[in-house]
């Protein structure tokens, strides 16, 4: 009787109205949030894009990766370089992971620079560790090579994401610096620090995937940061250092355009001979 009785006041058009209701509550709610967060997540953005700074890195690298589509399209639509998420997505990640990123020893740390930085002639041979650099001294890998070896730091020239992953798996480092244009430095800092990897990234100051530039200053500041007593390293406080990285910046051309010729046809006939 008791069963017959709850039964029978059972309601279900009014369960499925409140049901309905809770929903799209739900979502009224969800949106306004997800609204909210986008316009935080653009401001924050334009602050960057303006001054270069960041405000609470923790909240803002949250609000990036939840909503960096719509904000990377609403910058774009705007008419502002949508690039500037990628890039303060990096900045932010590097301040958030730079103290422990300093606190791990040279020997225990891993330095990947990209394939494009090589002169577009690099007699380098890939190797199933990457490219091997010979020091033939047509661009500035072979004495960041050296400077980072001499430190303790794990070196690769690498070709590609996937040699990353295998160098990581195989060395086990505990620290990882990397060099790449944004898009790569954003997705390979993200994938390291998933792996629960203190990550620095250091972006090209030139792109394009032949005969690129990085910041080399920033770079070499990067390779021998580590605690100090009252404040973080600075390359300027190091003469020996920072001379070092000048003297390495000098190494690379001036990019003439017949290097990139030679490139495109090095390509046109690899295509030719594969087809």
């Amino acid at each position: 009787m008791v069963l017959e009785g709850i039964l029978g006041g059972f309601n279900v058009s009014g369960l499925l109205t409140w049901t309905g209701l809770l929903v799209g509550g739900f979502v009224v709610v969800s949106g306004l949030i997800a609204l909210a967060l986008t316009v935080i997540g653009i401001v924050l953005s334009l602050l960057f894009f303006r001054t270069r700074q960041i405000v609470i890195p923790g909240v803002t690298l949250f609000i990036l990766n939840l909503l960096e589509a719509p904000i990377r399209y609403l910058l774009w639509a705007f008419g502002i370089w949508e690039d500037v998420v990628s890039r303060m997505i990096i900045e932010v990640r590097n301040i958030l992971y730079r103290e422990r990123f300093d606190k791990v020893p040279y020997s225990e740390r891993a330095l990947f620079l990209p394939q494009c930085l090589r002169n577009p002639n690099c007699p380098a041979p890939l190797t199933p560790e990457g490219i091997r650099c010979l020091n033939c001294g047509r661009c500035g890998i072979g004495k960041i090579k050296e400077a980072s070896e001499a430190l303790g730091y794990k070196f690769f020239i690498s070709p590609g994401s996937s040699l990353v992953k295998r160098m990581v798996k195989k060395y086990r480092p505990k620290a990882i610096l990397g060099v790449g244009c944004s898009m790569e430095v954003k997705e390979g800092t993200s994938k390291m620090a998933s792996y629960g990897l203190p990550v620095q990234g250091v972006l090209l100051e030139r792109d394009g995937c032949v005969d690129t530039r990085v910041e080399v200053l920033k770079l070499m500041e990067r390779i021998k940061s580590s605690p100090q007593k009252s404040r973080k390293y600075h390359i300027d406080s190091d003469l020996e250092w920072r001379k070092k990285a000048e003297e390495i910046y000098t190494m690379w051309g001036n990019g003439d355009k017949a290097d990139v010729e030679v490139i495109n046809e090095n390509k046109k006939v690899f295509k030719q001979e594969k087809w």
